[in-house]
C-alpha cells in the first residue's frame, strides 16, 4: 500500500510537472514574439494588468482546487459521489464569486489603469475581465480531478490553455501592431478565448469520465450549505496565501512606475523587464516544482497519522530540492544565453538589464519552490494559517525593502529583485522554524511509542 501511494505521488507529480513545464515553456515561447511585436514599453503595459488580474482570480476561487482536493482526499467513503457533490456545490458558489469580480474588473478598468499611471491599458482590462469568471469555473473542475489523484486533466488543460493563448495572441497582436494600445488589448483578449476553450474541454472530459457513474444525488439545500461552509473554511487561508504575492505585485506595479519614474524615464520598461522577462524565465522551473506542491496536498491529507504525513513531507521536500537546485544554477550561469536566444529583438541595454535580473533572481527558483511545497505540506497537515503568517511577514519585508531600495538610483529595478529574494527567504525560514518546533515537541521516544502504538 505504501509503495502504491508513493508511485501515485510520483506519477501525479510527474504528470503535472510535464504539463506545467510544457505550459510554461509555451508561455515563455509566446513572450518572444510578444516582446518583439510590443517592445519593452508594450510588454510593460501587458504586464501591468496582471497583478490586478491575479488578485481577482485569487478572490474568485483560485484556492478552490487545493481546497476541494484536500476535502475529497480526506473522504474515506463514497469518494466519487462526494467528489461530484463538492464539485456541484463549488460550481454554484464560484459562478457567483467569479461573476462579481469579473464585473468589477470591467466596471473599474479605467480608474484602475489611471491609478497605475498607465491609462493605455484600460481596453486591455476590459478584454481580460471575462477570464476571471471562466477561471473560477475551471478551478472547480481541476480541484475535483486532483482530489481523486487524477492529475492528467489539469496538465492537459494547462497545455490547451497555453496553445490557444499563443496562437490567438500572436494573431491579434500582429493584426493590431499599428496601434500599441489595441495590440496589448488583443493579447489579453487571447487569454479570455483560451480560458473559454479550456473550460469547454474540462466539461466534456468530466461528462465522459462520469457517464458510467450511477446513483449520484445532487446535494439538497442543507447539504449545499454545509459544503459551502467547508469549502470556504478550507479555501480562506489558502486564498489569503494566494492573495499575498499578487497583492504585493499590485503594490509593486504602483511603486515601481511612480518611484523609479521620479528619476528615470524608462520606469515602465524596467518593470516590464522584471515582470515580463526575468520572472517569466524564473517561473518556468518553479512551475515544475509547483506540480509537487499540488500533489502534496491530497497526498498528505490522505494519510491517517502525523508520522506518515511527516514521511510524505520529507519525500516531497527532497524531490523539490533535487528539481529546483539545478534549475537555479542554470539560470545563474546561462542567463546571457537565455536572453540572447529568447529576446533577440530587445535593444542591447535592455538585454543587459534582463540578464542581470535573471542572475539576481536565480535563488528565487530554489526558495519559491521550497516555499510552495512547505505551504502545501502545512495545508495537507491541517495547519492552514501557518503559510498565511509566514508569507505575510515576507510580503511586509518585501514592500519595505522596495520602498527603501527603489528610491536609490543605483539600485532602481534591482532593488525589486533583492526585495523578492528577501520575501521568499524569510517566509521559508518561518515555515522551517515552525515545523522544527513542532517536531521537537513530538520528538521524545515516549511520544513516538504512543504514536506508533495508536
Amino acid at each position: 500500500m505504501k509503495k502504491y501511494k508513493d508511485n501515485l505521488l510520483l506519477k501525479g507529480a510527474t504528470t503535472l510537472g510535464v504539463g506545467a513545464f510544457v505550459s510554461k515553456l509555451l508561455g515563455a515561447i509566446y513572450r518572444i514574439p510578444l516582446t518583439n511585436f510590443l517592445g519593452g514599453k508594450g510588454i510593460g503595459f501587458y504586464q501591468t494588468v496582471f497583478p490586478i488580474y491575479a488578485l481577482l482570480l485569487d478572490f474568485s476561487g483560485c484556492a478552490v482546487p487545493s481546497a476541494i482536493s484536500k476535502i475529497i482526499a480526506q473522504s474515506s467513503f463514497e469518494k466519487n459521489n462526494r467528489a461530484r457533490q463538492y464539485l456541484y456545490s463549488s460550481l454554484k458558489l464560484l459562478s457567483i464569486l467569479g461573476l462579481i469580480f469579473s464585473l468589477s474588473m470591467f466596471i473599474f478598468a479605467k480608474p484602475i489603469a489611471r491609478l497605475q499611471g498607465a491609462p493605455e491599458v484600460t481596453f486591455a482590462y476590459l478584454c481580460l475581465s471575462p477570464s476571471v469568471f471562466l477561471v473560477a469555473l475551471i478551478s472547480c473542475f481541476r480541484g475535483y480531478f486532483q482530489g481523486l489523484m487524477d492529475m492528467s486533466p489539469t496538465a492537459i488543460s494547462q497545455i490547451i490553455e497555453q496553445v490557444i493563448k499563443l496562437t490567438t495572441g500572436i494573431l491579434f497582436v500582429k493584426l493590431l501592431s499599428s496601434n500599441l494600445e489595441k495590440a496589448v488589448a488583443g493579447a489579453t483578449f487571447a487569454i479570455t478565448i483560451s480560458e473559454f476553450i479550456t473550460l469547454l474541454f474540462l466539461i466534456v472530459l468530466y461528462k465522459k469520465r462520469t457517464k458510467n457513474f450511477v446513483g449520484f444525488i445532487k446535494p439538497n439545500r442543507e447539504e449545499n450549505k454545509k459544503n459551502y461552509i467547508e469549502i470556504l473554511r478550507t479555501s480562506l487561508p489558502i486564498t489569503i496565501v494566494g492573495i499575498a504575492l499578487p497583492l504585493s505585485q499590485v503594490i509593486d506595479s504602483f511603486l515601481t512606475v511612480n518611484i523609479i519614474g521620479s528619476y528615470r524615464t524608462d520606469a515602465t520598461t524596467l518593470y516590464g523587464l522584471l515582470g515580463g522577462v526575468a520572472l517569466t524565465i524564473i517561473n518556468l522551473p518553479v512551475s515544475i516544482c509547483h506540480s509537487v506542491a499540488t500533489v502534496t496536498i491530497p497526498s498528505v491529507s490522505g494519510e491517517s497519522t502525523n508520522i506518515k504525513q511527516d514521511e510524505r513531507a520529507k519525500k516531497v521536500l527532497f524531490i523539490t530540492v533535487i528539481l529546483s537546485l539545478p534549475c537555479a544554477m542554470f539560470c545563474l550561469i546561462f542567463a546571457p544565453f537565455i536572453v540572447n536566444l529568447l529576446y533577440r529583438a530587445l535593444p542591447q541595454i535592455e538585454k543587459n538589464i534582463a540578464i542581470n535580473l535573471i542572475r539576481l533572481l536565480s535563488p528565487c527558483v530554489l526558495l519559491l519552490s521550497i516555499l510552495q511545497t512547505l505551504n502545501a505540506v502545512l495545508i495537507g497537515k491541517g495547519k492552514l494559517y501557518v503559510p498565511v503568517i509566514s508569507l505575510s511577514v515576507g510580503v511586509v519585508i518585501k514592500t519595505a525593502l522596495n520602498l527603501i531600495l527603489m528610491k536609490i538610483p543605483r539600485f532602481n529595478i534591482y532593488g525589486g529583485g533583492i526585495a523578492l529574494i528577501a520575501c521568499y527567504f524569510f517566509a521559508c525560514l518561518i515555515n522551517f522554524i515552525i515545523i522544527f518546533k513542532f517536531k521537537v515537541k513530538n520528538a521524545s521516544p515516549r511520544t513516538y511509542r504512543r504514536q506508533y502504538a495508536s
